[in-house]
């Protein structure tokens, strides 16, 4: 018989993958927060810069009884084997967030795809595992071969990115599609129940310096002007808060989607940039917007964009659906312009990004 699959209660452990990341470090805390036992895994859990702030966040929550550090590495087999261990269920965040690189299969892809196959082995050989929710991405979903006007939705597949044009893109399709292929060809003994998280753009407060690198880097490079002004792209942005909250729901709700898209709002880039500039009118920041040639010329010279993936989706429409999210997990979503402001200000203050007055 397959393993049980009720719900998560408080009490019980989760290990988190990537915990010390953008995302993984708020479902760490949005998981102590709800009064689960945590084991967060990092590839170094003795790197004290890397795991601090998780520690702190856990002594500010009053749960240091309730947190503890665990070692994984994506690329390595069995190195989750002792992470997983005694644990109801495993949340999967950890990825390489890398859009562009010399070898796109060994840097951005693998991490991905192995690393994704890695945790699921580990899980199978560990019986207490009843859940898993994998961190996939909007990306797993969007595609140019839809027309403009197409509103995605969870049934919809990425068929336009390849190891070429969007290595991202790829890895996020081909991880989740092989973890399906993973666990249905697991025995009924082995089998837990995998549900696969898909977020937008995902913004928010910075806990970290290396975390206003990760997503909220868009918004840390338009204050810090790095760039003459912003492509017109459509986002479907999500707060990271939010994301960490759908973490939690899908680990403790009866019957949760196998697949859902979580994200509040889409807009075009441009129009967001300028209502953070209307937050701080004394900042000079780059919120002009650059015409596609421009964008795929700087694009070509910064190693963590991809001007093959830039030239499809600048100008063009990419809506998003977040109606199974509200309906399935009764999400309410925080109101955009707090998003806009919790992720812009960590990084004003704490001088992550380079402020020019005007």
């Amino acid at each position: 018989m397959s393993r049980p699959d009720h719900p998560l209660t408080p009490g019980e452990r989760v290990c988190v993958t990537g915990a010390n990341g953008f995302i993984g470090s708020y479902v760490v805390k949005a998981l102590l927060a709800k009064g689960f036992r945590v084991r967060a895994v990092v590839r170094d859990p003795t790197n004290a810069e890397k795991t601090a702030h998780l520690t702190a966040l856990a002594d500010d929550l009053d749960a240091t009884e309730r947190l503890e550090l665990g070692k994984g590495d994506l690329m390595v087999e069995d190195s989750f084997d002792e992470a997983v261990a005694d644990c109801a269920a495993v949340v999967h965040t950890a990825a390489a967030v890398v859009f562009s690189a010399a070898d796109p299969q060994r840097d951005i892809v693998d991490p991905s795809l192995i690393g994704t196959r890695n945790v699921l082995r580990s899980v199978a050989k560990n019986p207490s595992v009843r859940r898993v929710v994998h961190t996939s991405s909007m990306v797993a979903a969007y595609g140019w071969s839809q027309p403009p006007d197409h509103v995605y939705s969870e049934a919809d597949w990425n068929t336009s990115s390849t190891l070429n044009n969007d290595p991202y893109g790829l890895a996020k399709v081909e991880a989740e599609k092989a973890a399906r292929v993973f666990v249905d060809g697991l025995g009924a003994d082995q089998r837990f129940r995998l549900v696969h998280l898909n977020p937008g753009m995902v913004w928010g407060p910075p806990m970290i310096k290396a975390h206003a690198k990760a997503s909220p880097k868009l918004v840390r490079d338009m204050i810090s002007r790095s760039q003459p002004g912003v492509p017109h792209l459509m986002l479907s942005v999500v707060d990271v808060r939010d994301v960490a909250d759908a973490h939690v729901r899908a680990l403790t709700h009866p019957d949760p989607p196998v697949r859902c898209l979580i994200l509040a709002e889409n807009h075009w880039m441009p129009e967001l940039m300028q209502r953070i500039q209307a937050m701080w009118p004394d900042i000079r920041m780059g919120t002009r917007t650059i015409p596609k040639a421009l964008v795929l010329i700087a694009a070509a010279l910064d190693k963590q964009l991809s001007a093959a993936q830039l030239w499809h989706l600048i100008n063009r429409p990419m809506t998003m659906s977040n109606a199974l999210s509200i309906r399935a997990y009764q999400m309410s979503y925080l109101p955009m312009d707090q998003t806009l402001r919790d992720t812009a200000e960590p990084m004003i203050t704490n001088g992550w990004a380079r402020v020019e007055s005007r």
